[in-house]
């Protein structure tokens, strides 16, 4: 209704072009209430008065014309052709006041909208009831305490990365493999992730075979979080836990057994990340160190095929979409 938004100017307009109505103080024995008639005006037009009406005096409306009411204010709305004309009239004394709007002049929904506050004008220049009424509902919008902003979406965000992890100690596993990860904003300064990781790597063992290790782990992470124009960087704690499991295949299995073993390990760590945004997109590099809790020592012919334990050392690089 953006041209009912505009009536109210347009009326002010009229009355100034048709002279300023007799104001005449209502009676004490006045309760302001007001009685609509609308009379051969475009379907809509009366449920569109009353409506405003309704918004602008609120309980003075008298809910339906059913002859003249004796203690109440009477405002007439009369249509003919292309000319509406409005009435005020009643308790408050005096003689009526009535102006005369074009139709044409409010397009649309706008015209009940405008006969409406034409008529709010024409009664509280009579009536000081209403006059107080729309005082007091103007007063409780100025005052009333703005609603808060609704809360921002979290900026959650969900990718994958390939990554390749190394254990420092002497022959320590070096394995490569993917994650699948997911990041949320905690207010604007700090995140919270966490990623699935999937690793593996294979050791051939002279004259014994071959052994081959999988690493599989989750992580989680709080960070602090710093963004400027499209980079954004984090660094955080937190821990990873998983499961390491090693095979070997016998190059003698006459002479070598080869068995599967499977372990715990994981442990405290330290993650750091940056990305470039590209729209809803980012590339993303990061980087982890950690301390095994466990200690994990496969060998083969008294040979280390494998080693997970002390510190280690990841580096990941992948894309992530904001999903919200």
């Amino acid at each position: 209704m953006s041209l009912g938004r505009a009536a109210l100017p347009l009326v002010c307009a009229c009355m100034a072009a048709g002279g300023r109505p007799a104001a005449a103080q209502a009676p004490a024995t006045s309760n302001g209430r007001v009685q609509l008639e609308v009379e051969g005006c475009p379907a809509g037009t009366a449920a569109g008065v009353r409506r405003v009406l309704g918004v602008e005096i609120g309980d003075l409306l008298l809910e339906s014309f059913d002859g003249e009411t004796p203690d109440a204010e009477r405002l007439a709305i009369r249509c003919a052709g292309d000319l509406a004309s409005v009435e005020a009239a009643g308790l408050s004394g005096g003689p009526p006041t009535e102006r005369v709007l074009r139709l044409d002049d409010f397009p649309g929904d706008a015209a009940p909208r405008a006969l409406a506050l034409l008529g709010v004008a024409l009664l509280a220049a009579r009536s000081a009831a209403v006059r107080d009424r729309i005082l007091r509902r103007q007063t409780a919008t100025v005052t009333a305490a703005p609603s808060a902003p609704p809360p921002a979406p979290p900026d959650l965000r969900a990718g994958a990365a390939a990554v390749g992890r190394t254990f420092l100690a002497r022959g320590g596993a070096f394995l490569f493999g993917g994650r699948l990860q997911a990041t949320s904003a905690v207010r604007t300064w700090g995140a919270i992730g966490g990623d699935l990781e999937f690793a593996a790597g294979r050791e051939a063992v002279a004259d014994v075979g071959q052994t081959t290790a999988m690493l599989m782990s989750g992580a989680a992470t709080l960070s602090l979080r710093a963004s400027r124009a499209r980079w954004r960087a984090t660094a955080g704690v937190g821990g990873r836990l998983g499961l390491f499991r090693e095979s070997g295949r016998s190059a003698d299995p006459a002479r070598v057994v080869s068995q599967t073993f499977i372990r715990r390990w994981g442990g405290p760590i330290a993650s750091a990340g940056l990305a470039a945004t590209l729209g809803r997109w980012a590339l993303t590099l990061g980087g982890e160190v950690g301390w095994s809790v466990s200690s994990v020592d496969e060998t083969a012919a008294g040979v280390t095929a494998f080693a997970v334990r002390g510190p280690w050392l990841a580096l990941s690089a992948g894309a992530d979409l904001r999903v919200r």
